[in-house]
């Protein structure tokens, strides 16, 4: 498992270095901002505590360039909502938590179909977010901030449309770090939408 992140990363990593150098030959950049929806799916293997998928939303800010080959670099907010169950106590104990977190999408990508130059454009993408919860709700379950992990590295894939100053992305990303520091096993996923403006 651990060699296929690291070789996720890597490509994920060339992309983005192959996109910023071609905007020296096609001066293709963008600055854009979003916002939109997302729908966790916090996969616990853990047996004595489970999750249920909640909405939430993020919204960010991004810098793109290049052409065929693209890279983007963002800064974006995430509140993601989830609703845990301790299974090990009688009766069960459940209770929503939310978490609060500024990551930082690394994406390198390919425009598949630029239909119209600067009009129509369909683009994939994939690559790291690196994240940070600095806030974590106070709940019902004897469960507190220090029990998770601040810090986490998440895979992502997806795919958007651009038209005119408009675009729509979505995706889903994938966690690789372990969501919990106190011995429970879980990864933090999710599955997103943006609609967002470039300039």
């Amino acid at each position: 498992m651990t060699k296929w992140i690291f070789a996720f990363l890597f490509f994920s990593c060339f992309l983005f270095s192959s996109g910023i150098q071609a905007q020296g030959h096609y001066r293709n950049n963008a600055i854009g901002v979003y916002i939109g929806p997302n729908f966790s799916n916090i996969d616990i293997t853990s047996p004595q505590l489970n999750a249920d998928s909640k909405s939430g939303y993020q919204a960010g800010i991004y810098y793109r360039s290049g052409k065929f080959v693209y890279g983007q670099a963002g800064l974006q907010f995430q509140k993601m909502n989830s609703n845990f169950q301790m299974t090990d106590s009688t009766p069960d104990v459940s209770d929503d938590l939310t978490f609060k977190r500024i990551q930082l999408p690394l994406y390198g990508g390919l425009n598949l179909i630029p239909i119209i130059d600067g009009v129509i454009n369909i683009r994939v993408f994939a690559g790291p977010v690196i994240s940070y919860d600095f806030n974590i709700s106070e709940n019902d379950l004897p469960m507190y901030p220090e029990d998770f992990s601040r810090f986490r590295v998440e895979g992502a894939l997806g795919a958007g449309i651009d038209v005119l100053i408009f675009s729509l992305d979505g995706g889903y990303s994938f966690g690789l770090s372990n969501l919990f520091n106190d011995g429970l096993d879980g990864k933090c996923s999710y599955g997103f939408v943006n609609l967002g403006l470039k300039f």
